[in-house]
């Protein structure tokens, strides 16, 4: 492969950026959906909040994913998502990280952002 192959296939070096903003969008969202600790539960058609409070009269599939997605558990997902992105930033500033590692957050990355694809800023050069 020439360094021509390579660099079409790197994608700008700001997708890490363009996904830690999605995932800041995320977290904020979360965050202000969280009431006490942000666990919600399903029961039924009505998804419990942790601070007693009901959201009722929910079809029983999209309750359950409700209560599945509560404001803790997108919190912490952010969380490992980020980390991700930061372990990206590091392989790119160190030549000593092998090539299969540094390719293989490349591609996660490129992954995660993708489901961002509908969002503003984001290139179809990333487009895994």
């Amino acid at each position: 492969m020439t360094q021509d192959d390579d660099s079409a296939k790197t994608p700008a070096p700001d997708v890490a950026a363009f996904l830690r903003a999605r995932l800041q969008d995320d977290w904020n969202y979360a965050r202000d959906a969280t009431i006490n600790s942000g666990h919600w539960t399903a029961e039924r058609t009505v998804v419990v909040l942790d601070m007693g409070a009901e959201i009722a009269d929910v079809f029983l599939g999209p309750a359950d994913h409700i209560a599945r997605f509560d404001p803790a558990r997108v919190m912490t997902e952010v969380d490992a998502k980020r980390a991700i992105a930061d372990a990206y930033d590091r392989s790119r500033r160190n030549d000593g990280v092998a090539a299969a590692s540094h390719e293989g957050l490349h591609t996660a990355v490129l992954l995660l952002a993708s489901v961002y694809a509908d969002r503003a800023g984001y290139r179809e050069e990333w487009r895994p």
